[in-house]
């Protein structure tokens, strides 16, 4: 599987925000570490797959308590894609604790959807509220 590298075409132009997205790939390329060992336990897994949930909670909390403060116009849909995520990995962690679960395929796809899922949405969500935010004159241009 192949691992995420961060460019600068991922930068929204806020550094803490590059930098919570940067450990956000981090977490997920630790998850495709994981699944290269043949000798990683199911318990590890969980908890890497727990890590990404968590950190994504973390993230889209800062981002959306930002939308409020600036009443940012396309908060609604912005915070829909947030949704999705967070309900797809909460599919992934109930999946993750059934008896016959695949522990090393549902891993693997957390990985995967986590980094397609988050350079999508840097690249046509994340990006544009940074130009909302330039446009408030609250970043600079």
């Amino acid at each position: 599987m192949e691992k995420f590298v961060w460019s600068d075409e991922y930068s929204v132009g806020i550094p803490e925000t590059d930098e919570d997205h940067k450990k956000f790939f981090d977490i997920a390329n630790h998850l495709i570490d994981l699944l290269e060992k043949k000798d990683v336990t199911k318990e590890n897994l969980v908890l890497a797959v727990d890590r990404i949930g968590e950190y994504a909670n973390t993230h889209f909390k800062e981002e959306e308590d930002m939308f409020d403060t600036e009443n940012y116009r396309e908060a609604p849909q912005h915070t829909a894609a947030h949704e999705l995520y967070r309900r797809r990995v909460n599919y992934y962690m109930r999946a993750l604790h059934e008896p016959d679960a695949d522990i090393r395929q549902l891993a693997s796809e957390i990985a995967t959807f986590s980094i397609y899922w988050l350079s999508d949405h840097i690249l046509l969500m994340d990006k544009q509220y940074t130009i909302f935010l330039k446009q408030k004159n609250i970043l600079e241009n």
